[in-house]
């Protein structure tokens, strides 16, 4: 006897809980689930990518399959018959007769179902138990965010970039937003991974690049709405110039990943403490310069903190929720 086979399958831009509901919903009424993720070139959210945050959600469920197909048939946002028979013929030369059930939330699944010959099982039409849509979600994804599903909540986190010369209060105001917030941060790794600035050399900078991005990564998969960062690849870079006279390459991901949402650069205007992995308060000002000369090299926006610590600590936090959270 074969095995019964739900077929669900959708744009999942982006996967949400609702989705995430079907599919199990499926998987309690069939033994074995194929989930196809359709893409097209001219969509907004890349195929790949979201054939990623499905396989990842599904990775340990015994009975799902995931699947992907880049395949030019037509798409509607009502349910067409003609449509619907487009499609089937192309589930037919795909999947034969493996397919004994198909699971959706639309009426176009009584089309597919009727052309194909299996049966069309509704999963919750009226979207009671998950009150949300993809087209939602990418209208306002912080509104809607407790639905979008874990592994897509990186792609639409906002990044804010603490920036600035030594002993401006970097680290600590990074600790302080992501506490504000609540959501998590990415600590600088130069400071892990070059504790005296006296003894540091070329190859210690070179660590930082990758160490950093993948710090940011990782705390993205589970960052509430903003990541807050304590430095950037920019920082690294007048290093490695101030330092060593040297010109930092990295890889085009590690450049992918320091791209920020916001840049807030701490001033001068408090006072230096040297924590001995600082290389001193004559270079400051020095550095200032470079840090402003190379955002505006590659003209990069950023807003000025300035003032006494709680001056600056309300300022962040006003331009957090009118650059990042009030627009999304």
């Amino acid at each position: 006897m074969s095995l019964s086979t739900a077929l669900v399958f959708g744009k999942f831009m982006p996967l949400h809980q609702g989705h995430i509901a079907m599919i199990d919903f499926a998987a309690n009424h069939c033994e074995r689930v194929i989930v196809l993720v359709c893409a097209q070139d001219f969509e907004p959210i890349p195929g790949p990518q979201r054939l990623q945050w499905v396989q990842q959600t599904f990775k340990n469920h015994p009975k799902v399959m995931v699947e992907y197909t880049e395949v030019q048939l037509p798409y509607s946002s009502e349910s067409s018959r003609s449509i619907s028979e487009i499609w089937s013929r192309y589930f037919t030369e795909r999947y034969g007769n493996q397919i004994t059930h198909v699971v959706t939330s639309e009426k176009y699944g009584d089309y597919v179902a009727e052309y194909m010959d299996i049966r069309h099982v509704l999963f919750d039409p009226q979207r009671r138990q998950q009150p949300v849509s993809a087209t939602l979600i990418r209208q306002n994804p912080f509104t809607h965010w407790k639905y979008i599903a874990q592994a897509a909540r990186p792609y639409f986190a906002r990044k804010v970039c603490l920036y600035g010369p030594e002993s401006v209060g970097k680290s600590t105001m990074t600790v302080q937003l992501a506490e504000h917030f609540q959501t998590c941060y990415a600590q600088e790794m130069g400071r892990i991974l070059v504790q005296d600035s006296t003894d540091c050399s070329i190859e210690d900078i070179r660590k930082i690049p990758e160490a950093h991005a993948k710090e940011i990564q990782l705390q993205l998969l589970n960052a509430n709405k903003v990541l807050f960062c304590d430095t950037d690849l920019h920082t690294t870079r007048v290093y490695a110039r101030y330092m060593f006279g040297h010109t930092l390459d990295v890889k085009d991901w590690i450049e992918q990943v320091n791209q920020y949402d916001l840049y807030l650069f701490l001033d001068t205007d408090v006072p230096f403490v040297q924590d001995g992995t600082r290389l001193g308060a004559h270079c400051r000002e020095e550095l200032k310069r470079l840090f402003i000369k190379q955002l505006e090299a590659h003209e990069i926006p950023y807003h000025w903190i300035r003032g006494n610590w709680d001056q600056r600590f309300e300022q962040a936090v006003a331009l957090v929720k009118e650059k990042i959270l009030e627009v999304h």
